[in-house]
């Protein structure tokens, strides 16, 4: 029949000027809708997984047209607690050449930010799931949230759900110091990590990554050496990265990493040379063909290789939503080179 997977974290309204307009040009917006969780949810549907959401939104037109996003596509809300007066939302400026993207949240008092962590009854909302999937942005939201995340983590490790959490750090929403401090307490809960460039320095205190964005491929090893060290700190079971060199909005390489504590053993994907159309979510697409390839038990290289492939098609597609099948991402992992397997 298939694992359930759950997501949880908070869904906003996306705002985006046309035609790559500055914020101060535009006289018109684009609205979707996303968010980390929500993002990952919706192409694990859209690859044929069982996805479900879980999430506090406000009971207005607006709200219900966020979750009409998801529900669309065939991800199950009918977890979502419906309360509060806001729904956040962020404007985002695709950027150019040398110039990059923008993000303006306006999140602060949405129905998520403002909610009491017992607004959620965790045995009964993870009845029937298999996989439990977050990331940092959602204890980022509140100390309700976090301690939401704690309380989620806690119960899914009594009842034998995997657990996975993509560290996702965010700048504008808290300091590394908060992180570091939250993570420290919610990492020895989860079952699987992802962590990429900045997440491991800032959102960790990991010193073992420089956190460059422009010479990620260069520095591969230290990934490897990251993951080690969170497996060792935290006990995560697996940790997976994206690695790359962005030489600017629309050009870059990128490739994947994942690496298994058990054996010691680590893999790369093939390195993709990408034209960006829209370098947004891409981590989240990144997620989640990890996830569906672990929960379709895919040998570690094909894992690999199928979530970078799911993650650079994202860079082609406008929007938050990463709307490929399972065999497109299938087709790109295939038609690349093979990966290379470094095991100690």
């Amino acid at each position: 029949m298939g694992k359930t997977v759950l997501t949880f974290g908070e869904i906003m309204m996306r705002l985006s000027p046309k035609d790559h307009l500055r914020i101060e040009q535009a006289t018109e917006f684009d609205v979707r809708y996303g968010g980390a969780e929500a993002n990952t949810a919706l192409s694990l549907a859209y690859q044929g997984d069982k996805a479900a959401y879980v999430s506090v939104v406000p009971a207005n037109r607006l709200g219900e047209c966020a979750l009409r996003s998801l529900k669309a596509y065939g991800v199950d809300t009918t977890r979502v607690v419906r309360q509060g007066d806001r729904l956040g939302s962020y404007v985002f400026e695709v950027g150019a050449s040398q110039r990059g993207n923008g993000c303006v949240y306006d999140r602060k008092y949405s129905a998520i930010n403002m909610a009491k962590r017992d607004v959620f009854d965790w045995d009964e909302i993870l009845k029937g799931i298999d996989v439990f999937y977050f990331s940092g942005v959602t204890p980022a939201v509140s100390d309700e949230m976090a301690a939401a995340c704690k309380d989620a983590l806690t119960a899914c490790r009594a009842k034998g759900i995997t657990t996975v959490c993509d560290v996702n750090y965010r700048g504008k929403m808290w300091s590394p110091e908060k992180s570091q401090t939250t993570m420290k307490e919610l990492l020895p809960l989860v079952d699987v990590c992802i962590a990429n460039d900045e997440d491991a320095p800032a959102g960790l205190g990991m010193t073992c990554v420089s956190g460059s964005l422009a010479h990620g491929i260069e520095e591969r090893d230290t990934y490897v050496e990251m993951a080690r060290q969170i497996c060792a700190e935290y006990g995560c079971k697996k940790v997976a990265s994206v690695v790359r060199n962005i030489s600017c909005v629309e050009r870059s390489i990128w490739m994947g990493m994942l690496y298994d504590a058990e054996s010691g053993a680590h893999w790369f994907s093939p390195a993709h040379d990408v034209h960006v159309l829209e370098g947004v979510a891409a981590g989240d697409a990144f997620n989640a063909g990890l996830v569906h390839a672990l929960i379709n038990d895919f040998d570690p290289q094909d894992a690999v290789n199928y979530a970078i492939a799911a993650s650079i098609l994202k860079l082609t597609i406008k929007g938050d939503s990463n709307m490929v099948t399972a065999d497109e991402i299938a087709a790109v992992a295939s038609a690349a080179d093979g990966g290379t397997r470094v095991a100690r």
